[in-house]
């Protein structure tokens, strides 16, 4: 769920963050989670992307589609591999305060479909390019009368 579904309108988007764009109700695995769970949770959730985490819920990376149809191409032992061995390392973080137009220069300057929050090192959210489009939506309409 995200904090601008709730949003009643009225706002100035630059004053949106992070923590209000997020998806919090993410699918996720520990880096220990064999390839074909992690490739049946994607599937299953009809997601191109999946975080992984440490014990401790650190953000260590993502798999990605590609990531998991690479080690399929090559006729690796997909039974011996995990989260942690096919993860892509180079992700966009921010923090829940990050503003909105920082999150947009992110998409527009790295080419990344996703952004990932975290506070104090633990994966709290995902954003993805349809929830800043929401999150604009959502803050501008106008609010409703009373409000």
């Amino acid at each position: 769920m995200k904090r601008s579904d709730f949003m009643l309108g009225g706002r100035d988007f630059k004053d949106i963050t992070a923590g209000q764009m997020m998806e919090t109700n993410i699918a996720r695995v520990e880096e220990g989670t064999t390839f074909r769970e992690a490739a049946r949770i994607m599937t299953d959730h009809d997601i191109t992307s999946l975080p992984v985490i440490d014990s401790k819920h650190g953000l260590m990376g993502l798999i990605t589609e590609y990531d998991v149809l690479h080690p399929m191409s090559e006729g690796k032992d997909l039974n011996s591999l995990t989260a942690g061995d096919i993860l892509t390392k180079d992700v966009q973080v921010v923090s829940e305060s990050t503003p909105a137009i920082n999150i947009l220069n992110l998409f527009d300057q790295k080419r990344v479909f996703k952004v990932f929050v975290v506070e104090n090192e633990i994966l709290k959210g995902v954003i993805a390019k349809h929830d800043v489009v929401l999150a604009y939506l959502n803050a501008t309409e106008d609010a409703p009368k009373g409000f």
